[in-house]
């Protein structure tokens, strides 16, 4: 595949932005915090003239300008306008208006603001042009609210002249009261600053509203837009997304360019074609236990990444982890369903290589309950790749492809041409172990010693590392799947499901018992018990040099 192809499926807008109301074309990215970057304005303008009306309030200068010391006219009109943006700030908190319209709701306030601090003009009393010492509050103000409260370029420069304007206003309105006019030459030194801070506010509108279309582009992936990180491990990262026409959630995995890296950009070259092969390949599985693949592609900064559903449950892992180890009844049923969907992926000539608890998911699919998706087949081999193929490998020579701890001997070897179906199967096993016991099947200090027990010690059986009765055909089934000869496991994974399900249990897992697990549950710990999730990143990294 060319890098030609690999363009078409980039993540380029299928529609135009349409933003509501008069702020259309704003990021969304910006709007979708527009509430909390108002009441934060509202709040520190109101803080701000509070203090300074206050501090200056009870001193001599203020009783000589109002010539009085009782409550006067600046004592009402400065509560008013403290009023109004204590006012502003919990209407942008309710979260009532649409964040568009309060947006614009916001510009208004950036005027009625300007007013209040330039307000002192309209009531001039003393010597005319001691106004003009020092800079005026109004310009800090213009400069400031642009970039906390996001709007357009063009809004923004007519907030910003409205706000730059009120200080001339006051003026006029104590002119026209009776107070005594500025030279012409210190009225222009006076408000010049204003409008020049007109120029200054749209160049920082300009520069957040920049910064914000770059993150809703990079947050868009073909048809989807990012919502939220579910997670991220060795390979990359797992966002929460949504289709932008459909309103389809799904999950999306941005591809580290370098496996175990800090990077999710520039994926090389070489490795775009691997990566679309595999995901092809695993968008034809159509096993229900299968996670279904929708989409693929790169970003605009070429970083792959691929869609796929969203799943409501949790991981294996996380089962054990929160709930302790399975009975042996379930086990079976959690196995002999992943055991479907690794049947129809190595008919299919693919391996998954990365079987793992985080990577089979337990999940209420539609009506059914305890329903089992592999996920994460990212790691996919084509059992027909060989030494000679000019395809490039997504691992290199030398390396661990897998998780440690669920590594089979053969793939532990380095050994490739070895790796087939029944190293999946190896790994299913040490699945079923965790299930069964809530330990792994060996402990080490380190990667490479567990890579090194599993290619030389036995394994325990399950019933002697758990308190749970483990009926003995199942303890063998186990034993035979974590044999190091391949030969001497089971053929398939058809053939692993058969002999599960010829294991004879005093109570069989029913999907009465299933939805009542997940009822009980669930009202225990609420929705987040099994919170909507998607294919766990890999932790610790799948790749693992090999370094003997």
């Amino acid at each position: 595949m060319s890098d030609a192809e690999v363009r078409r499926r980039d993540s380029r807008d299928l529609v135009p932005s349409v933003g509501r109301g008069a702020s259309a074309g704003l990021p969304p990215d910006l709007v979708a915090k527009a509430g909390k970057r108002l009441a934060l304005a509202a709040m520190i303008y109101a803080s701000v003239y509070a203090l300074t009306y206050g501090s200056g309030r009870f001193t001599q200068a203020y009783s000589i300008f109002w010539e009085t010391t009782g409550f006067t006219v600046g004592d009402a009109i400065s509560l008013a306008f403290i009023f109004s943006s204590v006012l502003m700030f919990f209407v942008a908190r309710s979260g009532r208006i649409d964040a568009y319209l309060l947006l614009d709701v916001g510009l208004v306030f950036e005027v009625i603001a300007a007013a209040g601090i330039d307000v002192h003009l309209a009531f001039r009393h003393g010597i005319p042009g001691a106004e003009a010492i020092g800079l005026s509050w109004t310009c800090v103000w213009m400069v400031f609210f642009p970039l906390i409260v996001p709007s357009t370029p063009g809004k923004t420069l007519l907030a910003a002249v409205g706000a730059a304007s009120m200080g001339p206003l006051m003026y006029l309105i104590g002119v026209a009261r009776g107070g005594p006019p500025l030279a012409p030459e210190t009225t222009f030194q006076f408000f010049l600053p204003n409008y020049i801070c007109v120029g200054i506010a749209l160049i920082g509108s300009r520069v957040v509203f920049r910064l914000g279309s770059d993150i809703s582009r990079a947050r868009r992936m073909g048809a989807y837009r990012l919502v939220e990180k579910l997670g991220e491990g060795g390979m990359g990262e797992v966002w929460k997304a949504e289709h932008r026409m459909l309103a389809r959630p799904a999950a999306i995995k941005l591809i580290r360019s370098d496996p175990g890296g800090s990077s999710l950009s520039r994926t090389p070259s070489s490795h775009l074609h691997r990566f679309e092969r595999e995901v092809q390949a695993t968008s034809q599985l159509r096993s229900p236990h299968t996670v279904e693949v929708y989409d693929y592609g790169l970003t605009e900064y070429r970083g792959f990444y691929y869609v796929m559903e969203l799943l409501d449950g949790l991981s294996l892992e996380e089962l054990v982890q929160r709930h302790g180890p399975l009975c042996a009844e379930r086990v079976i049923h959690v196995l002999t369903q992943a055991c479907h969907s690794l049947s129809e992926a190595h008919a299919n000539g693919l391996v998954h290589r990365d079987i793992k608890p985080a990577n089979v998911f337990l999940c209420r699919y539609g009506l059914e309950h305890d329903w089992v998706k592999v996920l994460d087949f990212g790691l996919v081999k084509q059992s027909g790749d060989s030494k000679g193929s000019k395809d490039p490998k997504l691992t290199d020579i030398g390396a661990f492809a897998g998780t440690p701890a669920y590594g089979s001997p053969e793939t532990a070897l380095g050994d490739g041409d070895a790796v087939d179906g029944r190293s999946d199967l190896y790994s299913l096993g040490c699945v079923g172990f965790w299930l069964l016991t809530g330990t792994t099947v060996f402990r080490a200090a380190n990667p490479m010693q567990m890579l090194l027990q599993h290619v030389h010690e036995e394994p325990r059986a399950p019933s002697r590392c758990t308190e749970l009765p483990v009926p003995p055909a199942l303890d063998a089934v186990i034993l035979k799947c974590l044999r190091k000869d391949p030969a001497e496991r089971p053929a398939s994974a058809a053939d692993f499901a058969a002999e599960l399900q010829r294991i004879s249990v005093e109570r069989p897992w029913t999907a009465e018992r299933a939805r009542e697990w997940w009822d009980r549950h669930r009202l225990r710990h609420g929705s987040a018990t099994a919170g909507v999730a998607a294919a766990a990143p890999e932790t610790p990294s799948m790749v693992q040099p090999l370094e003997l």
